[in-house]
């Protein structure tokens, strides 16, 4: 019987080849588990940036458990603060997309969400609203998300809080949203300053709480856990 010894040589380029047509075979295969389950992964991802959400002084400040009494300052009831802070988390939290991206090499995965247009947070309830009797319109989301230096003519006035003023407590428990503050001009106070802002809303170097918070390195890592996890 005949024996015959068959010898394999590679070409040159046959390690480069063979690492480029796995990289390729096997990112398609990853990419497409991924967009298999992306529905599962969206919804656990936008649960977590919820969490970091609410975890931010802000948002809980809204709910009235942070540093600021931000209903007071912004002239909301306590239920409207609460449904702006929940309104804003469902948007967060329906606004994750994954989508795939793919090229002669390999496939790639991208994770979006909040995008910086902020015309769905202008509509919620408690973003903006005409104080009385000043007709003044009160920007609450663009202060909050857009720029809070927006001007509506607030130096002239200061907050007066319950208990600061004995002579407009009664004022402040019968006109007061939150019950508990009311904005009073420098001339009837009889005095100089102006209202500014809490520095939770406007101590971030002009940027928003959203994309402040959300942008953290840690976010971004906990994302990329959780879409490797579920796939």
């Amino acid at each position: 019987m005949a024996n015959f010894d068959i010898r394999v040589v590679p070409t040159m380029n046959f390690n480069s080849q063979l690492f480029k047509g796995v990289l390729r075979e096997g990112s398609k295969t990853w990419a497409r588990r991924a967009m298999a389950k992306a529905s599962t992964t969206s919804q656990k991802i936008g649960r977590m940036l919820v969490t970091t959400f609410n975890n931010t002084p802000v948002a809980k400040s809204l709910r009235g458990q942070g540093p600021e009494d931000l209903p007071a300052h912004f002239g909301l009831t306590n239920s409207m603060a609460n449904a702006l802070a929940d309104g804003m988390a469902e948007l967060i939290r329906s606004s994750v997309r994954i989508l795939s991206r793919g090229s002669a090499k390999e496939v790639s995965l991208r994770i979006q969400a909040v995008p910086r247009d902020w015309n769905s947070y202008l509509a919620l309830p408690g973003a903006q609203y005409v104080s009385s009797p000043s007709s003044v319109v009160i920007p609450v989301v663009r202060w909050l998300l857009m720029d809070p230096t927006i001007d509506i003519g607030q130096a002239a006035y200061d907050i007066v809080f319950r208990g600061e003023n004995q002579q407009l407590d009664v004022r402040i428990q019968k006109v007061s949203r939150s019950g508990r503050a009311i904005m009073v001009s420098l001339k009837a106070l009889g005095g100089t300053g102006g209202y500014v802002l809490p520095d939770i809303i406007s101590g971030q170097s002009g940027q928003n709480f959203i994309e402040y918070s959300l942008g953290q390195p840690h976010v971004a890592e906990d994302a990329a856990k959780i879409l490797m996890a579920t796939v």
